[in-house]
Parts: C-alpha cells; sequence; structure tokens
C-alpha cells in the first residue's frame, strides 16, 4: 500500500468514527417524550372542601354545589382510579429506547396492597405527537390481567394536550375516554365521557375547567340528561349552583363565607 493510499484509508476511518460517534451523541442526548402527568385525568376538588370550620356554617347553596361536585368526582374517580395509579408511578422513571421515536417503561405499581405489573411503550410519529399505550399484568382484577392494554392515548411531545381511552376485559370497546389540554400557566381542561354501563353511569359526561382562579364543573347526568353547573371562585371562596334537581333551576350564589347570597346578575 502507498503512502497517498494510506491516507485515503485513514481519512475514511476519521469520517466513519467521527460520524458513528455523533450517532452515538444523538442517541444519548435524545429528549425522550413527555409522560403526561397526573392532572390529565384527576378532578381536583381539595380547596372547595378544605375548611371544615366554614363548611359547618356553610349554607344550603354550598353544600348542594358541594354534594354534587362530590358525585362527579366519584364518577371519574371509579373510571381512573387505576390508570391514576400507574401513571403516577411511571413518572420519573427512565426509558429503555426501542428504537428511533419508539421508547418502553417496564415498572411495578402499588395500590391498596394490589400490585401492578406495566409495560408503558411511546411511539413518536412524523408530526410529534405521541402514542401511549400501558399494557398492564396483575392478578388483582377479576379477571386477571396478562399484558392487557388498560388504557391508551395520543398526546402533544411535551404532555400538554392530549387524551386517553380507557378499556376494561370484561366489557367489548371502550368504558371511558377524556380529553386534556394544560397550559404552563396552571390552567386545565379536561372533557370526560363515560361510553359503558359497567358502573351505571353511561353517558355522563363531565367538564371540569381550572383558569388558575375560577373551578367550573359541568355535569350532564347519562340517566336523565340533566346538567348541572358549578362555579367556584379559589381565592374568594364565592361561587354559584345551577341544577334542575337544586332551587327549581334557578341560579343560587354563596358569599366568601360560604353563605347562601342573592346573585349579582
Amino acid at each position: 500500500m502507498n503512502f497517498r493510499s494510506f491516507k485515503s484509508l485513514t481519512a475514511i476511518i476519521l469520517i466513519m468514527a467521527v460520524f458513528i460517534s455523533c450517532s452515538d451523541s444523538n442517541k444519548t442526548n435524545e429528549i425522550t417524550p413527555e409522560i403526561p402527568s397526573t392532572e390529565t385525568m384527576a378532578i381536583d376538588m381539595s380547596d372547595f372542601n378544605s375548611n371544615s370550620n366554614s363548611k359547618l356554617k356553610a349554607g344550603s347553596n354550598f353544600n348542594a354545589a358541594l354534594f354534587r361536585a362530590g358525585i362527579a368526582k366519584l364518577i371519574v374517580d371509579a373510571n381512573l382510579i387505576i390508570p391514576k395509579v400507574l401513571i403516577s408511578a411511571a413518572q420519573n422513571k427512565a426509558p429503555e429506547v426501542v428504537a428511533e421515536g419508539e421508547y418502553q417503561w417496564m415498572y411495578t405499581a402499588e395500590n391498596e396492597d394490589k400490585d401492578f405489573s406495566v409495560l408503558l411503550t411511546a411511539d413518536v410519529n412524523s408530526e410529534d405527537d405521541v402514542e401511549w399505550n400501558f399494557f398492564v399484568t396483575t392478578s388483582a382484577t377479576d379477571p386477571p390481567l396478562n399484558n392487557f392494554l388498560l388504557f391508551s392515548g395520543e398526546a402533544e411531545y411535551d404532555g400538554t394536550e392530549g387524551e386517553w381511552t380507557y378499556y376494561d376485559a370484561q366489557e367489548e370497546g371502550a368504558v371511558s375516554e377524556i380529553e386534556w389540554d394544560i397550559d404552563n400557566d396552571g390552567s386545565i381542561d379536561l372533557d370526560f365521557s363515560v361510553l359503558s354501563d359497567r358502573n351505571g353511569n353511561e353517558g355522563s359526561k363531565i367538564d371540569y375547567d381550572f383558569d388558575g382562579t375560577l373551578k367550573t364543573i359541568v355535569y350532564v347526568d347519562g340517566s336523565n340528561g340533566n346538567t348541572t353547573t358549578i362555579e367556584f371562585n379559589t381565592e374568594t371562596k364565592v361561587g354559584f349552583i345551577i341544577s334542575p334537581n337544586y332551587n327549581e333551576g334557578v341560579k343560587s350564589c354563596w358569599d366568601e363565607n360560604l353563605e347562601d347570597t342573592p346573585c349579582a346578575d
């Protein structure tokens, strides 16, 4: 081999080494899609029900709203409590890079001494939307689950907007779904729908909106189509309820002390 050929071969090897090094560096520095938070599947009523002293002197309007908001929250929790536990356990777990744009997490979660093994997969499409799938194995359910797709969804890469669809081994098709939009300023918009009658709430819809100050719940009862609207200011504590089963459907308000008060409009 002459000197010129040797130099050419050396240059080729160096170029290949740099290319491989850059490829490995890109894989190392690749940003993993953000696992959506538990806020995508929960109605937070903690500040609506936190001051027990105020509750004792609260008027009938506030108590009526508290009761109906509790029903809405129970419906959401009945459908989403296990998915919420599983997605909470996934936070801060390190993924395995399966291929370009494909990731998986394998981990365990526990709820009330019941163990769940989870395979979470994420596939990134050409528009940087992420398809999420939670495959669950557990003996805690009836029937037991073996790598069952418990819920799936599609979300933006940063996890701020998307939708979840939930399944049950005893049901054909989806049992419920929820769409979410969570902004960096803390505002939340959730639209939840019950698609099956497994818990007796088929057709019910719950829209939850929080703009940083006002929390609004619009609950449509699937059994009769009645719509209840509740608004609560987390800073001033004032709010109102409009429900066909309360005060003949007339808007009913409470003040900062949770006492009944005439509505301003």
